[in-house]
């Protein structure tokens, strides 16, 4: 008979604007000579799998064993693979810009690109799978992001505002057109307007991170491009909303909807791709007509998602997304803890503290930065003393059987 239980080893991924101490930390590694470690990756892309106990690759298990891993649910909406994508980021630096296709979108780029024989590695590759990226965050630290585009009357108010935007307040009136001309002047007609701008910005040196100045300025100083230009993702830090989040905190990203991480440690549960469409602040491919082509153009203020609690123990965050579910578990020694039934592939992971998880006879402890996921149809409970987050098929699954 199968384990219920799949101890994971996740991959840490080592991108530059990654943090230097977090996740170290989190996975007891000595950082002695400061390598950025951006994010630790809990699933089954196949860019970087986790690792199970055996040492194979969970995605080759999951290829191996479907049903008795995913259920029958998960294996008839999303195929032969987990549906979603678990990760710890630490953002030293800004992120880029970016947005993330629809379903449709990301099946059809996928298919052209591959039709035009370019490579799955190629720098200037948009489509890296055929899924869709709804996204779900929590801070774990204090975070600031950019989340959408600004409601109407702020954007006109900032392009009065701030006086190198004003030759901007010129232009055609919809979100879209605003947009649409930023990303597309160029570049000397982006420098006329950053140059003054970050000039001045350098003078007034602005310390309040509640304020777009200050990371329109760390952007100039973190994105500089060869010969001098400036890049036009700076504009659209004025464009987004600015948020600022306490720790238990997060936001959820659809299809189509701009955001960057700007700085803080958070965690990510997603659907599982790896689907990109930048819109500056990055040395990496911007593809502006297929960004383009993927934002809904959409000016609101987000939502802050606070979780509701379920369970002394549990406070879930719930979305539109039908391939996640995300819940906060606290387990306090001595206290009740928690028990479930996986109604999919189950995946948790230990951030603080520590956690036995016992599934019939199996008992399998978790320090911090471990990960374990648990087979459809098992029931378990746990107990100890830490934080986890548990990633799960939505239960709203169970009433279509």
């Amino acid at each position: 008979m199968n384990a219920c239980l799949l101890p994971l080893q996740g991959t840490v991924r080592h991108y530059e604007w990654g943090g230097t101490a977090f996740i170290p930390a989190l996975l007891g590694l000595p950082n002695p000579g400061g390598q950025p470690f951006a994010e630790l990756w809990v699933g089954a892309h196949p860019s970087a799998p986790s690792r199970v106990a055996t040492g194979e690759m969970l995605d080759d298990v999951i290829a191996r064993e479907p049903q008795s891993i995913l259920g029958t649910i998960s294996l008839r909406r999303f195929g032969r693979q987990l549906p979603y994508l678990f990760k710890v980021l630490d953002a030293r630096q800004m992120l880029s810009i970016q947005a993330h296709p629809t379903k449709r979108q990301a099946e059809e780029g996928f298919a052209r690109e591959n039709a035009a024989g370019i490579d799955l590695g190629a720098a200037h590759r948009n489509y890296k799978d055929e899924n869709h990226k709804p996204e779900l965050h929590v801070a774990l630290s204090d975070l600031w992001m950019l989340h959408g585009f600004r409601p109407p009357d702020q954007i006109a108010e900032v392009l009065m505002e701030v006086p190198e935007f004003r030759p901007l307040a010129s232009s055609p009136g919809s979100l879209k057109e605003l947009y649409g001309t930023v990303m597309q002047m160029p570049q000397q007609e982006v420098d006329a307007v950053l140059d003054p701008l970050i000039a001045r910005l350098e003078r007034e040196n602005p310390v309040d991170k509640e304020a777009p100045d200050f990371w329109a300025l760390r952007a100039a100083r973190a994105f500089a491009i060869p010969k001098g230009h400036r890049d036009r993702g700076i504009i659209s830090i004025y464009l987004l909303n600015l948020v600022h989040l306490r720790p238990g905190q997060g936001t959820f990203q659809p299809a189509g909807v701009l955001h960057a991480y700007l700085e803080g440690v958070t965690v990510e549960l997603m659907a599982n791709s790896d689907n990109v469409l930048r819109g500056g602040l990055t040395p990496k491919h911007v593809d502006v007509a297929e960004l383009l082509r993927t934002l809904t153009f959409e000016a609101a203020m987000p939502e802050t998602l606070e979780g509701a609690a379920v369970s002394p123990c549990e406070t879930v965050y719930r979305t539109a997304a039908d391939e996640f579910e995300l819940s906060r578990v606290e387990l306090v020694s001595g206290k009740p803890g928690f028990s479930a039934l996986a109604k999919g592939p189950d995946t948790l992971t230990v951030l603080e503290g520590s956690a036995e998880v016992i599934c019939g006879t199996e008992r399998l402890s978790l320090r911090r930065g471990e990960s374990v996921l648990v087979r459809c149809g098992s029931e378990y409970r746990m107990e100890g003393q830490g934080l986890l987050f548990r990633a799960v098929v939505p239960l709203r699954w169970e009433s279509e059987e």
